[in-house]
């Protein structure tokens, strides 16, 4: 693996939504090696439940076409668990969906396809989304 998406590029990828061309070439030419924290899943769902996402599929469809079998999607281990208690203290926002996000990338040693301000200001955890911000 050498990549994690964050949610929302995970979704916007899986709608067929373009991604930046720099990202979506780093992307193609990775694909085999792409990966997914598992609350993403459950970050998924609450946009759908909040009305914030729409689907023109079943939540459950939605994830059956958007898990292709080259996303390897990680679970909460002990190491990532454990890291997110440092997040904070080295000034990481609070949320907890982005911190175990940005945890599993940083245990696993992958860059982060995300285009979040908070993670990108952090400026902690390798970012692929624009050249120029990275």
């Amino acid at each position: 693996m050498t990549h994690l998406l964050d949610t929302h590029a995970w979704i916007q990828r899986a709608l067929g939504e373009p991604l930046p061309p720099l990202v979506e070439k780093t992307l193609t030419d990775h694909a085999d090696r792409l990966a997914l924290a598992d609350i993403s899943l459950w970050e998924a769902a609450k946009l759908v439940e909040l009305g914030k996402l729409e689907l023109s599929v079943p939540l459950a469809e939605f994830f059956r076409l958007a898990l292709t079998p080259e996303l390897t999607v990680l679970p909460v281990t002990s190491a990532i668990a454990e890291r997110v208690t440092t997040l904070e203290a080295s000034g990481f926002h609070k949320d907890p969906a982005d911190q175990l996000i940005v945890a599993t990338a940083l245990v696993h040693q992958l860059r982060l396809v995300s285009d979040d301000s908070r993670i990108r200001q952090w400026g902690k955890v390798p970012l692929l989304w624009r050249t120029s911000r990275n």
